[in-house]
């Protein structure tokens, strides 16, 4: 409940029951010293606060906007109780790094997200407490269950937080499954994937064991081999004077019992590590532009093999071989330009060789690269280890494969880098670049089983946009992504959640939040409602600068994105939004918007209403009309 100019009150069932309960009530703050003697509960630890912890009517607006579940909220219907399925979803949320929050009230249907509330939001509470406590093994320790009236119906929302790592996996019955949350579901673990959750309980020392069957002398490069030993040598005046067994055994690349190269030594070093090692391949592949042959699912597909310089190296390769290139100019001076800056790509693929996971677990996993018209997706096995998705690459370095770590970091590839600097530079390093490529930040996500980081590449904005920009207030406090979509919405677009998700990867709380962001700045105007929200130009900035016409919006299409809509037209063969145009041409809407603006002046498109909803318009050609 959520009740203004009161205090609110919370107890915590966590150290009685094994399973945290926190509900509230509001207590006037005006009475609160006369009854302060009466406030004592038996097990029951209180503490005031002035508002609710949990921001339900946020949470389901954003539901509502997006249409659909998160990866780490989870919509319950509950109206005639609580599901089985909430079993699943305490185990799954347990089970990830960041936890969750679960809705109960909020129904997904085919139509989209639908508030129905619950009957009796307390028993709810009690039975969320209940079913952490004997349904999850071991018990799952929850934290604020919280109620509020939205739109008449009643919602619960209860926090499950991140849980300690050594307690999972968190099963559904003593012996039963353990779940994870992929994508908007709740997913079931193999026991080879539950391995992913054993391995997080300590240091992982899987990089240390020896490799049966391979040998120093055959199976190592010995210029690899020399380039790491030099370097401990140079780092500690003892190795200096030590003979050569005794130096590889102390650092680690044999192991001392077997006088077998270790698993580091053969992948960072090896001749051929994938003889050994088969899932340490990476593989590759292209999805085409949306508009092209649609036999064609994958483009150049590829595997790479050798040890992690030549991978590090055949990767950037491929990558280079697949971004776009130009040329920009700045003080009246030219310079190459990449769609995504070089440096960003390869500590991105450096990470995922390196910290990838190397346990059991991931035998038959890759990484994995794939690029997409406008980003490029790099996968590895396992989650992170040691630290959060917020805490990456703004705290000190957590190997979960130290003595790989510390090879690579000594060793160079075939450009004279170093596969890797060894000092956390590198996520920093790929902000600065995306930063100042005016390109927005990375997306990364820990799904347990494995890690993903996407890098989004955007068309270069128009000088006199940027200097548009540069005049509006709180511009340095914004994202690229929010400056990206304002300048959309100068150039007549309204954007929703979904269109900015699918622009720049981020869940559907934080696009509401960015979104919202520029509401309360006076940048951007909201209107409709649920998955029809809109957010289009403040109507001060409208007013003070107005619309960019259509003739100048127009007067910026490409060529080549004018022939790309109007394939894509041809294809769709029947009147179609602007989305979908745009994702049959492989543009983003600001692009296609301009590429649409221009061919209506050319008398080759015609634009009508939607039928459907009267704020959007269907476009076709027309010979096709």
């Amino acid at each position: 409940m959520r009740l203004p100019g009161l205090w609110v009150l919370r107890w915590n069932y966590l150290a009685a029951h094994g399973g945290g309960l926190v509900s509230s009530v509001g207590i006037p703050k005006v009475d609160y010293e006369k009854n302060q003697s009466a406030l004592h509960f038996n097990c029951i630890a209180l503490h005031f606060v002035s508002m609710n912890s949990i921001d339900i009517p946020g949470l389901v607006a954003a539901l509502l906007e997006s249409g659909t579940d998160r990866w780490n909220i989870e919509a319950k219907s509950a109206r005639g109780g609580l599901p089985n399925t909430l079993d699943e979803t305490l185990s799954a949320f347990a089970n990830m790094p960041e936890g969750g929050t679960i809705l109960l009230g909020v129904s997904e249907t085919p139509q989209g997200i639908e508030v129905t509330g619950v009957n009796n939001p307390a028993a709810c509470a009690r039975g969320l407490a209940g079913k952490a406590r004997e349904r999850v093994v071991p018990p799952v320790q929850l934290g604020a269950v919280e109620w509020e009236s939205i739109d008449g119906a009643t919602v619960v929302a209860c926090v499950v937080p991140p849980q300690p790592s050594d307690r999972r996996p968190f099963r559904v019955g003593k012996h039963g499954p353990a779940f994870i949350r992929v994508g908007e579901g709740d997913y079931r673990l193999s026991e080879q994937e539950e391995l992913y959750l054993v391995s997080q309980r300590a240091q992982p020392v899987f990089d240390g064991q020896p490799i049966e069957g391979a040998s120093v002398e055959k199976d190592l490069v010995p210029e690899l081999l020399e380039q790491y030993l030099e370097s401990q040598r140079r780092e500690s005046p003892r190795l200096r004077n030590m003979g050569r067994d005794e130096l590889l055994v102390r650092t680690s690349v044999v192991d001392h019992e077997t006088t077998l190269p270790t698993l580091a030594a053969v992948y960072a070093m090896g001749v051929h590590p994938q003889q050994f090692l088969p899932q340490t391949t990476v593989k590759a592949h292209a999805e085409p532009m949306p508009n092209s042959d649609t036999s064609l699912r994958l483009a150049d597909r590829a595997e790479f093999s050798g040890p992690v310089p030549d991978l590090l190296d055949a990767a950037l390769d491929w990558v280079n071989k697949h971004l776009m290139h130009g040329v920009a100019f700045s003080g009246g001076r030219g310079f190459d330009m990449s769609e995504i800056p070089e440096v960003a790509v390869r500590e991105i693929v450096a990470n995922a060789l390196v910290h990838r996971d190397l346990s059991p677990a991931s035998f038959g996993s890759y990484p994995m690269l794939v690029k997409q018209p406008t980003r490029l997706i790099v996968k590895n096995p396992g989650g992170l280890w040691g630290l959060s998705e917020r805490e990456l690459g703004r705290m000190s370095p957590r190997a979960r494969n130290a003595v790989l770590y510390k090879m690579c970091s000594s060793i160079t590839s075939a450009s004279g880098a170093r596969v890797i600097e060894g000092h956390a530079t590198g996520i920093p390093e790929v902000r600065r670049a995306l930063r100042e490529a005016f390109l927005p930040e990375p997306f990364f996500k820990d799904e347990v089983i494995e890690f993903t980081a996407i890098v989004t590449s955007s068309s270069v904005l128009p000088t006199t946009d940027i200097e548009w920009l540069n005049t509006l207030p709180a511009v340095e406090s914004l994202s690229v992504a929010q400056k990206h979509a304002l300048v959309a919405m100068r150039n007549g677009e309204d954007v929703s959640n979904s269109d900015y998700r699918s622009r720049f990867p981020m869940d559907s709380v934080e696009a509401r939040d960015e979104l919202q962001e520029l509401v309360r700045f006076g940048l951007a105007h909201v209107t409709g409602s649920g998955r029809g929200t809109k957010y289009i130009l403040g109507r001060q900035l409208n007013e003070q600068r107005g619309i960019v016409s259509r003739a100048e919006t127009a007067a910026h299409a490409r060529p080549k994105d004018r022939e790309a809509v109007r394939a894509a037209l041809q294809e769709l063969r029947e009147p179609s939004r602007r989305s979908a145009i745009a994702q049959a041409a492989g543009l983003t809407e600001n692009q296609t918007y301009r590429a649409l603006q221009q061919l209506i002046q050319e008398g080759e498109v015609t634009s009508e209403k939607d039928p459907a909803d009267k704020r959007a318009f269907l476009y076709a050609l027309v010979d096709f009309k």
